[in-house]
Order: C-alpha cells, then sequence, then structure tokens
C-alpha cells in the first residue's frame, strides 16, 4: 500500500505469466475482438475511478452530517443533490481528510493503469485487432494490397505505424475523469474556499497541485482545468482576503486615538524578516486573530513604571527605532500578509500588486483626513483636539512605512516577471505621496510652534531686560 506514486512502476512478471498473456493477447486477436478488449477496459478503469470517487465522497459527507451539530441519520445524503449540499458544508478539515484519501485511491488506479500501459509497450501489445505482433514481440504494421492493383497484383502499400493505443487511450480518458472530478469538487466548495486562513489555502494549493503534477505525470499532458479551477479559487480568496482587510483597515483607522502601542516580538520578527528579505516565510495570523490579539495595546496602559504606564516597545528597522499606532502596525501586517501570499501563489503576484497599492493608499488617505484634517475630533475616536503629540506619532508611522516600502517593492518584484516590473511603478508614486503628506506635517508643526511663540511669548519678549537678566544669570554662576 506504501507506494511512491512519483517514481516509474516496476512490472516483475515471471516468465510463465507473461507467455500466458502473450497467449490470451494472441487468441484475442485470433477471434477479432483484441480491439473490443481495449475498449471494455477503458470502459472498466473509468467506472472503478466514477465509483471510487462517487464512494469516497459519499461516505465522507455522511461522517461530516453525523459529526455535525445535530445531525443524525436523517442528515446523511441521499441522493446526489444532498452529497453536493455536504461536500459544501464540510469543514476544511473533514475536505482535507476526503481529498487526501481520494487523491490517494485515484492515483492508485492512475499507477496501476500506467503500469498496464508501460507492459503493453515493452511488450509491443497494441490492443487493435489491425495490428499485428511479429515473434519478436514488436508491433508490425499489416500490408494492405495496393489501389493501383485492384487487390489482384503482388503490389503492397504499409499502413501508418503510428497505432494509438487503447492503454494509452485508457489511460488519457481515466485521467481527464480524475481531473473533471476534483474539479468539480474544488468547485462545490467554493465560496467556502474564499474564507479559510492563508494556511488553509496555503494547504489545499499544495495538496491539490501535487496531485496535479502526478496526474499530468500519468497523462502526458497538462491538466488545464484543473490548474484553471485551482486559480480561481486562490484568486477568490486573495479577493475576499483584500475586502476584509480593507475594511478591518478602515474601522481600525476611524477608531484610532494616535497614540502609541507596543511592538510585540512577534511583529518585530516579521519586520525584521521583511527588511532581510525573508517576508515569504512569515508565520503569521489571520488578520481578525492579529486584531483581536492586539486590540488592548491600542490603549496604553495604567500600570509600570514612574511615568504611569508602562514603557513601550519601538518598532525597529535596520537599526532605527519608530514609534507607531495599531493601525500602522496592522496596515504593514496587512502588506507583510501580500507579500506572503505573492509569494506562494506567483501566478497572482501582479494581483496582490494592486492590492498592497490599494492598503498603502488607504491608510495615507485617511489618516491625512483625520490628522491634518482634524477628522478624529468626528470619528469613532473622539478626540478632543489634535496636537503636537498626534502630528509626531504621525510623522513616525510614515517613516517606518517608507522604510519598509523599499523591501515590499523588492519581495514583490521577485515574485514578477521582468515584463510586468512596471507594475511596481504605482509603489513609488506612493512613496512620493507619503513624503508629501510628512512635509506637511512638519509644515503644520512648524505652524503650531510659530502660534506658540506669537501669542504667548511675543508680548514678553517686548518688556523683558535680556542684559539684566543675563547679569543675574552671571552672579547666580559665580556664587555657586
Amino acid at each position: 500500500n506504501n507506494v511512491d506514486y512519483r517514481s516509474a512502476p516496476r512490472i516483475t512478471l515471471t516468465s510463465d505469466r507473461r507467455a500466458k498473456i502473450r497467449g490470451v493477447v494472441k487468441a484475442l486477436r485470433v477471434c477479432g475482438k483484441l480491439g473490443g478488449a481495449g475498449a471494455a477496459y477503458q470502459r472498466k478503469l473509468c467506472e472503478l475511478i466514477s465509483v471510487t470517487v462517487r464512494a469516497i465522497v459519499t461516505e465522507c459527507v455522511a461522517d461530516a452530517a453525523k459529526n455535525a451539530p445535530g445531525g443524525g441519520d436523517e442528515a446523511n445524503p441521499v441522493v446526489s443533490k444532498g452529497t453536493m449540499a455536504g461536500v459544501a458544508h464540510m469543514s476544511l478539515d473533514q475536505f482535507f481528510d476526503c481529498i487526501n484519501m481520494l487523491f490517494e485511491q485515484v492515483l492508485g488506479l492512475l499507477w496501476g493503469a500506467f503500469a498496464v500501459n508501460k507492459f503493453c509497450i515493452d511488450e509491443g501489445f497494441i490492443l487493435d485487432d489491425n495490428t499485428s505482433v511479429s515473434s519478436s514481440g514488436n508491433a508490425d504494421t499489416e500490408m494492405q494490397p495496393s489501389a493501383s492493383t485492384g487487390g489482384g497484383g503482388g503490389s503492397y502499400e504499409r499502413k501508418s505505424s503510428h497505432t494509438p493505443s487503447a492503454t494509452a487511450a485508457s489511460l488519457a480518458a481515466a485521467a481527464d475523469l480524475s481531473e473533471k472530478s476534483v474539479s468539480e469538487l474544488l468547485r462545490l466548495r467554493r465560496e467556502a474556499h474564499s474564507l479559510v486562513s492563508f494556511d488553509g489555502m496555503r494547504r489545499l494549493w499544495d495538496t491539490s497541485l501535487t496531485f496535479t503534477h502526478q496526474l499530468e505525470k500519468f497523462s502526458g499532458r497538462k491538466a488545464y482545468g484543473l490548474r484553471s479551477t485551482l486559480l480561481a479559487q486562490a484568486k477568490s480568496f486573495v479577493e475576499r482576503k483584500h475586502e476584509s482587510n480593507m475594511s478591518a483597515l478602515v474601522a481600525a483607522l476611524d477608531s484610532e486615538r494616535w497614540v502609541q502601542c507596543s511592538v510585540s516580538a512577534e511583529r518585530q520578527a516579521a519586520l525584521t524578516r521583511l527588511s532581510s528579505g525573508r517576508a515569504a516565510f512569515s508565520s503569521r495570523k489571520t488578520t481578525s486573530e492579529a486584531i483581536s490579539s492586539a486590540t488592548p495595546a491600542t490603549a496604553p496602559s495604567s500600570t509600570g513604571n514612574a511615568g504611569g504606564r508602562e514603557k513601550m516597545t519601538d518598532a525597529e528597522v535596520e537599526g532605527t527605532r519608530y514609534k507607531v499606532v495599531w493601525s500602522c502596525l496592522l496596515l504593514l501586517e496587512m502588506v507583510m500578509d501580500d507579500v506572503a501570499c505573492a509569494a506562494h501563489f506567483q501566478t497572482l503576484a501582479t494581483n496582490v500588486v494592486s492590492k498592497v497599492a490599494e492598503l498603502l493608499r488607504l491608510f495615507n488617505a485617511r489618516a491625512t483626513q483625520l490628522v491634518l484634517g482634524a477628522g478624529a475630533i468626528h470619528s469613532a475616536a473622539r478626540l478632543k483636539s489634535i496636537n503636537a503629540k498626534h502630528l509626531a506619532i504621525v510623522t513616525q508611522c510614515i517613516a517606518l512605512v517608507l522604510a519598509i516600502l523599499p523591501h515590499v517593492r523588492a519581495a514583490l518584484m521577485a515574485q514578477l516577471p521582468t515584463k510586468q516590473h512596471a507594475l511596481l511603478y504605482d509603489l513609488d508614486k506612493i512613496k512620493a505621496d507619503y513624503k508629501e503628506h510628512s512635509e506637511k506635517i512638519l509644515s503644520k508643526l512648524v505652524s503650531i510652534i510659530g502660534g506658540i511663540v506669537e501669542h504667548s511669548l511675543a508680548p514678553r519678549i517686548a518688556n523683558t531686560d535680556f542684559d539684566a537678566r543675563a547679569r543675574n544669570n552671571s552672579k547666580a554662576v559665580s556664587k555657586a
């Protein structure tokens, strides 16, 4: 049972067994039933594939229904429609159990068909009544009377020596049926798979792609149908995930109080991996898990050192430290997730570039509106005012994004073909937008400081005797 389907089958038959098979083939040819035997073999093989798929799927759906809350005998599928609905409502783990069992059994059948085809090629068997086999075991073509002689002369012309093998056709038909069956199973779970985590989608992609490669090896052709179904599901997952990310980022920004939050060791490790060119190897949480685990960090702790709060941990990139807010950390987490998606689903890298650009633009535009535009006063955060401290923390967040952006660009470039590198110019424009935002904030800070000097210090400056203050200070220093 422990068969390595990646290796070619080794056929070990005794000489008596081979002689018996040759005798059967010869008898079928004499009876004119060799072609019929090939057709029957193909029908039986395809029937066996169909029965295997149907039995495994039905059994797994029944088990899933029994294990579901409130599931009993009435929940078991009876008709095909019930089975299809059951497949769609399986949990991801249950579906993996189902397809792992299915892939093992189907590959076993295909491996056996591949071995039969190889044996027939080695022995020179072609299941065709119009093709003879020489004593050496090689297929000979039949000599037909030439049309010019009317069939009465001694002149003959040779038929094509490339007679299609019935066993090869049977293998191709079985592989095609297997491909369609698995594609249909995946299509039934299209909606469910768009909602899974990245780790779940990656596992599904790897498992299905391994089966696809083995299927193509057996059939000798590309399984375009299965590949396109798998790609469509990965694309649907990326789209649904991006929609969720955009909504989560908007919610985080609207509730952002623009105070520093602490950067956990896990998030710092992810930033370090990204800045060192290893973003694709991140061990990440889903966005929803990240939000739930980090929500308390948005509110500074009231315990700790004498300052009334515990010391916050800064983010560090290439030796430079940055004070950040939670929404900025969430943005970076989402961007790193997208980079990992581009690395694993390389055919979707072009889609991911646009998703990263949308996230970065959203953060920049919304932060501008909330802080520079004082929108945070009317947002869910309900800030009383926007002060210099809020402006300063935004500049730190922008500086962190600008520090990470070249590494994000390089990671995405590595997944794109050379002719598509022009797509990354969008990130260069975003970099310019962030720099412009930072300059506006600095101008606002200068304006605030200028206002303080003008309204609070200017009246005092005119009435102050700086010479007297200098003499007093010098006397105090000399006495000390």
